[in-house]
């Protein structure tokens, strides 16, 4: 069948004008025999030419011999509303074949389709989903994405339920931030037992804010969750750590009122470095004041004041006139 080209001398002497004609027959022949990445470089080839019904052929050739990605190449100018060559079956079909042979890029694609439907197919949320954690299993990273594009509305239409279930998967892979939005999901509806586990595997994973929740419910208790002041010291100074500077400031504020002046101080200057607009007043109390064998400074003062004012404190802005 292919073999009909090399009669084509004309069309040959055409495309070996910057490619030498040997390695022109060379490629259809290996194309012959199954090569599809030749069958795609002859493909190329004619469509530099501007042959593009023959360039399909080999583009269709390739793909038939399993190159996922001139399969996805070919599924997308299918899919395209704006194609002369738009057939959205033709795209479905393409992007199948794809998917089953593992492109994440088709099964990515294949669930967006059926997420959005057209006039010419039916939105399918069921296919769409298995679609979606497909391309979730084969590429892990996706997996977070494709979860906050659900909670968010973002590229897809709102879906917690959804949302949950890429969430869970991107944690289980250990996305820090999938760990952190399924423990803020589940605080909203109250599963605290949940949220407790995961917002303690998001802090394990360096999430400042996840500490600094799990600090905050340890603290107050919630439900089945005790109390625990040692658990909640321990989640608050974690998450400062971690860079949540409320935290920071949380510790400093309680240092404080214990008339632990060192410790407040280390605390607030933490969070005060962190652009915390209320840690930086109360260190410019702590100097206008004086406390504990911090003596008084009105340069420092007034140097905290100007930071709390910078940082948004209104009533900072008053004192360091």
């Amino acid at each position: 069948m292919i073999k009909i080209f090399l009669g084509l001398s004309l069309v040959l002497s055409m495309l070996s004008a910057k490619t030498n004609m040997d390695t022109i027959e060379k490629l259809i022949n290996n194309c012959e025999d199954s090569n599809a990445t030749a069958c795609f470089k002859v493909g190329t080839l004619y469509s530099k030419n501007m042959d593009f019904n023959t360039s399909f052929e080999f583009f269709h050739k390739s793909c038939d011999l399993n190159n996922t990605r001139v399969c996805v190449r070919l599924a997308n100018t299918y899919a395209k509303k704006e194609s002369f060559r738009y057939d959205i079956h033709k795209a479905i079909k393409l992007y199948e074949k794809a998917c089953n042979l593992q492109e994440v890029k088709a099964c990515d694609s294949l669930g967006h389709l059926y997420a959005k439907g057209n006039k010419d197919f039916k939105v399918d949320s069921n296919l769409s989903v298995q679609y979606f954690m497909k391309t979730c299993e084969l590429e892990h990273y996706t997996c977070e994405k494709i979860a906050v594009a659900y909670q968010l509305g973002v590229k897809l239409k709102k879906n917690i339920s959804n949302a949950i279930k890429f969430h869970e998967k991107a944690c289980d892979n250990n996305s820090t931030r999938s760990c952190s939005e399924l423990g803020n999901i589940y605080l909203e509806k109250h599963s605290y037992k949940k949220a407790e586990t995961v917002l303690n595997k998001a802090c394990t994973l360096a999430s400042g804010w996840s500490c600094g929740e799990l600090g905050k419910i340890y603290e107050k208790g919630l439900k089945t969750i005790s109390k625990d002041s040692k658990k909640s010291l321990l989640f608050y100074d974690k998450a400062c750590i971690y860079g949540n500077r409320t935290s920071c400031t949380k510790l400093g504020v309680d240092y404080l009122y214990k008339q632990d002046i060192n410790k407040a101080l280390k605390y607030l200057s933490k969070a005060c470095d962190r652009a915390d607009a209320t840690a930086c007043r109360e260190m410019a109390l702590i100097y206008k004041e004086g406390k504990e064998g911090i003596e008084k400074n009105k340069f420092k003062s007034l140097n905290f004041f100007s930071k709390a004012c910078n940082y948004g404190d209104e009533k900072s802005c008053m004192l360091k006139k």
